[in-house]
């Protein structure tokens, strides 16, 4: 996919994915779901690990309902997405780090999100850092906000600031 079209979800969701399960963190669920599926997703950029590093820097960056549904969605987004942001040096996790965003829509429900991927890229190997699901509608809300709080699209790493990259993409297209 080269472009995000909208009014086309690369994966339909419940919104019930990873629901609490006795004796089971969450955590966990992901990570066995991410192992069922091959532990990595082969996106532009190479594969891409999709494990418990993974999985807990992106727990760290919180998780509601949504988001947490759409740790489904993830090897789907870095397969059949759109890069929004190309692989390059930003300050990610408290240090300059080589990454890169891509973008797809997706149905949680009868909802129409968007589900943006962070990748960090390093000579070793490309990880999941973390990602986040935006209501469609809301997209052009979350990155004004953003601009108002001062956030910088060189610290790609926070809600707003991954909103206002994925807004000047769309409206780029």
């Amino acid at each position: 996919m080269n472009k995000l079209d909208l009014n086309n979800p690369i994966i339909t969701l419940t919104g019930n994915e990873f629901l609490p399960k006795p004796g089971m963190t969450f955590a966990q669920q992901i990570f066995d779901y991410f192992v069922l599926q091959g532990g990595v997703a082969h996106s532009p950029w190479g594969e891409v690990l999709l494990d418990m590093k993974g999985i807990q820097s992106d727990k760290a960056h919180g998780v509601g309902r949504i988001k947490a549904a759409s740790f489904a969605a993830i090897k789907d987004v870095l397969e059949k997405g759109a890069i929004i942001l190309p692989l390059d040096y930003y300050a990610t996790g408290g240090k300059k780090q080589m990454t890169g965003m891509m973008a797809a829509p997706i149905l949680i429900g009868t909802d129409s999100f968007i589900c943006v991927v962070v990748v960090i890229y390093n000579l070793q190997e490309r990880r999941l850092y973390l990602h986040e699901t935006f209501l469609t509608e809301k997209i052009p809300e979350i990155a004004a906000s953003s601009l108002v709080r001062g956030s910088s699209a060189a610290s790609p790493q926070s809600q707003g600031s991954i909103a206002k990259i994925l807004q000047r993409f769309l409206k780029s297209k």
